[in-house]
C-alpha cells in the first residue's frame, strides 16, 4: 500500500486506499528519480492501453515525491487536455505549470490544483530572480514572437533546473495530444506536431520527462520520430498477487460479498486486469453475487453488455475512435476474424485468403498496420503475422457489437459462448497462501465488525467481549514517535466513536512461522506508541502460518492478542454484506 499522509494532487482514482500492488513499478521510478540526482537518468516513455491504471501510478509517484519534500526532485505533473487549442494559448498555459514550483517550495499543496497567472507568478517570484526573470521573458516573447515562444516554454524546467541546481521531474501524461489538439495561430484548421519538437528537450538530465500515452500505436509511431530519446516501458496488468489484493480491496471499499474460493477466480476472469476487477467488483451493488463462480460469470458478462457495463461503455467508445481515426469499412471484419482465432496468429495471406478480399497484399498490409497503430490488433511475431490483443474481455465486447452484424451469430451465442470459456478457468492463481493478507485481514474484520461480532470472535483463547468497531476505516498507518523517528503499522483500524477501541494489527503472510525476533520487533513498536495514543487501543498479531510456543508467550506478556486466522475467514463473505 503506498499510503501518504496527503494528496496535493487529486488522484483520478478517486479513494486513494484504492490504488494497490504497482510495488515494483513504482520502485522503478523512485529509482529513476533518484538517479536524476546523478544526471543518469534518461527520460522515459510509459505505454499503455486505457484503463491499466497508468495515470494512477504516475499521479501517486507525484505525490510521493511532493510528500518526501525532497529539495532537490521537485515534480511536475501535467496532462495534456483533450480538447482545441491554439498554439500560443497551450504554450502559456503549459509555462504556466511552473505554478507547481511555487507549490513544492514553499510547501504549499493547495497551489498544485491551480495554474496561476503569469502576473501571479511573477509576485511569488520577487525573492527569487534567476525564476522572477525567467517568467519576465516568457511574457515578452508571448508577445513579441509567439512563435519562438513554445520553444522557451518548453525548455523551463531544464533552464531553471540547471541555473539552480534542483532537478524538476516532468511527467506529461496523454503526451500524444500534443500532436492532435494544439492548432496553429493563424490557421486553426492546421496541427501544430508539438511532440516532435522535444528532439532536444529529451535529452534533459537537468529535467528529464517521463511521457505517457494512452494509445500505444499512436504514441509508438511519435517515440519513433524522436530516435531513442525516450527509454520505452509498457505498462502490463496486475501481477497474480497484485490482483488477489485489488478483489479485496475493492470488496472492502464497496462492502460487496466474496469468498476465499472466489476471490482468486474474479482476479483470474479479469485477467488481472486493473479496470475490469474494478467494473465487476464495484458495478451493480446489492444485485450480483459473487461468493459463486456462476454469480462472477454473470457479473462479468453482464459489464460487456453496451448499454450496461462500464467495460461495455468504455471499449465501445474507444472503438468508435479507432474505427473512425482507420476509416476502413474492413476494419471491422478483421478485428473479429483474429479476435475469434485468439491467442493464434494469422500472416496477410491467410488473412486475405479466408476473409476473400479484392485488394492486393499492400493495401492489406496498410489496412493492418493502420489497425495495429489504432491498439485494436497487435503486431504477431513477424511483421508479416498479426494477432488480436491476447484480451478475451476486449474480444467479448468486440464481438457483442459487431458479431451479429458480421457473423450473423445472435448475441445469446456470443454470451454461452463467453460463460462457457470463463467456466473452463479456475482460480489458481501462482501466489502462496499468504498472498494478499493485509487485504484479506482487512475485508475480514470490516464483515466482522457489520456482524456485530466481538473481539473473543476473533482472537484466539478470549472472552473480551469488546465489540468490533464499526470502523471508519482500516488501512496501513505510519505515526511518528518524535521529529526523526517514525513507526509503521500494516493496519489501523480506527473507531468511528471517541470513546470506542481502535486496533493495531501486524501482518505476517509468510509461509514460515515468524521468528521470536520478528514478535519482539512488534513489541518494541507497541512500546514506542506508548504515550502518543490518545484513544484506546488494543494490539494484535496476525500470522498466516501460525506462531510458535515462545513467540505466543512473548505477545501475552506484553498485552499483544493473536487473532486467529480460522475464526477470522469464518466472517467472509457472511450476511453482513
Amino acid at each position: 500500500m503506498w499510503h501518504l499522509d496527503s494528496y496535493p494532487l487529486a488522484e483520478e482514482i478517486g479513494d486513494p486506499d484504492l490504488f494497490v500492488g504497482r510495488e515494483q513499478e513504482m520502485a522503478r521510478l523512485l529509482e529513476w528519480a533518484a538517479g536524476t540526482k546523478r544526471r543518469i537518468s534518461k527520460s522515459m516513455a510509459i505505454l499503455s492501453r486505457r484503463k491499466k491504471g497508468k495515470t494512477a501510478l504516475l499521479q501517486r509517484f507525484f505525490n510521493i515525491l511532493y510528500t518526501r519534500g525532497d529539495p532537490q526532485l521537485i515534480p511536475f505533473y501535467y496532462r495534456i487536455p483533450e480538447s482545441v487549442q491554439t498554439k500560443s494559448d497551450f504554450t502559456e498555459s503549459f509555462y504556466r505549470v511552473l505554478t507547481q514550483y511555487f507549490a513544492f517550495t514553499t510547501r504549499t499543496p493547495e497551489w498544485v490544483a491551480m495554474i496561476l497567472t503569469l502576473d501571479a507568478l511573477k509576485d511569488l517570484a520577487t525573492s527569487d530572480r534567476i525564476v522572477a526573470d525567467d517568467i519576465l521573458q516568457m511574457e515578452d516573447m508571448l508577445a513579441r514572437a509567439p512563435t519562438a515562444a513554445w520553444i522557451y516554454a518548453q525548455e523551463a524546467a531544464h533552464r531553471i533546473s540547471q541555473l539552480k541546481d534542483v532537478r524538476i521531474l516532468q511527467i506529461l501524461d496523454e503526451f500524444q495530444y500534443m500532436n492532435t489538439y494544439v492548432v496553429s495561430d493563424d490557421d486553426p484548421q492546421r496541427v501544430e506536431l508539438l511532440c516532435h519538437s522535444y528532439m532536444g528537450a529529451a535529452e534533459s538530465k537537468f529535467s528529464p520527462q517521463i511521457v505517457a500515452g494512452s494509445y500505444i500505436g499512436w504514441l509508438t509511431v511519435i517515440l519513433r520520430h524522436l530516435t531513442a530519446r525516450y527509454r520505452q516501458w509498457r505498462l502490463g496488468g496486475f501481477t497474480d498477487a497484485e490482483a488477489l489484493e485489488a478483489v479485496y480491496n475493492y470488496a472492502y471499499t464497496y462492502q460487496v460479498a466474496i469468498t476465499e474460493e472466489t476471490a482468486p477466480y474474479i482476479a483470474k476472469v479479469c485477467d488481472n486486469d486493473p479496470f475490469y476487477i474494478a467494473a465487476t467488483v464495484a458495478n451493480q451493488p446489492g444485485s450480483k453475487d459473487l461468493t459463486t463462480e456462476q454469480g462472477v460469470r454473470d457479473a462479468l458478462t453482464f459489464e460487456t453488455v453496451t448499454g450496461q457495463g462500464d467495460i461495455a461503455y468504455t471499449w465501445g467508445e474507444y472503438l468508435a475512435d479507432a474505427i473512425e481515426r482507420v476509416n476502413d469499412q474492413d476494419a471491422h471484419r478483421i478485428v473479429l476474424y483474429l479476435a475469434k482465432h485468439e491467442p493464434e496468429e494469422r500472416d496477410r495471406t491467410q488473412i486475405h485468403r479466408d476473409l476473400a478480399f479484392e485488394m492486393t497484399d499492400k493495401e492489406l498490409a496498410e489496412r493492418l498496420h493502420k489497425l495495429v497503430m489504432a491498439d485494436i490488433l497487435a503486431q504477431g511475431s513477424s511483421n508479416f503475422r498479426y494477432q488480436g490483443l491476447g484480451d478475451r474481455i476486449f474480444a467479448m465486447v468486440f464481438r457483442r457489437i459487431y458479431g451479429e452484424e458480421i457473423d450473423r451469430v445472435s448475441v445469446e451465442e456470443i454470451d454461452d459462448d463467453f460463460k462457457g470459456k470463463l467456466a473452463a478457468l479456475k482460480g489458481q492463481l501462482s501466489v502462496h497462501k499468504g498472498a494478499a493478507a493485509e487485504y484479506r485481514v482487512r475485508y475480514r474484520l470490516l464483515v466482522a465488525s457489520l456482524n456485530g461480532a466481538t473481539l473473543k470472535g476473533v482472537v484466539r483463547d478470549s472472552q473480551d467481549a469488546t465489540p468490533l468497531g464499526p470502523f471508519t476505516v482500516i488501512r496501513k498507518a505510519r505515526f511518528y514517535v518524535d521529529q526523526e523517528k517514525s513507526v509503521e503499522i500494516d493496519l489501523h483500524a480506527v473507531h468511528e466513536d471517541d470513546d470506542g477501541t481502535d486496533l493495531m494489527i501486524e501482518v505476517k503472510d509468510w509461509e514460515k512461522e515468524p521468528s521470536s525476533d520478528v514478535v519482539r520487533r512488534y513489541i518494541e513498536v507497541k512500546e514506542a506508541l506508548a504515550g502518543h495514543l490518545k484513544r484506546k487501543t488494543v494490539f494484535l498479531f496476525y500470522s498466516e502460518s501460525g506462531l510458535g510456543e515462545e513467540g505466543a508467550a512473548l505477545l501475552h506478556e506484553a498485552g499483544i492478542r493473536l487473532l486467529d486466522p480460522e475464526k477470522l475467514a469464518g466472517f467472509e463473505a457472511s450476511p453482513g454484506l
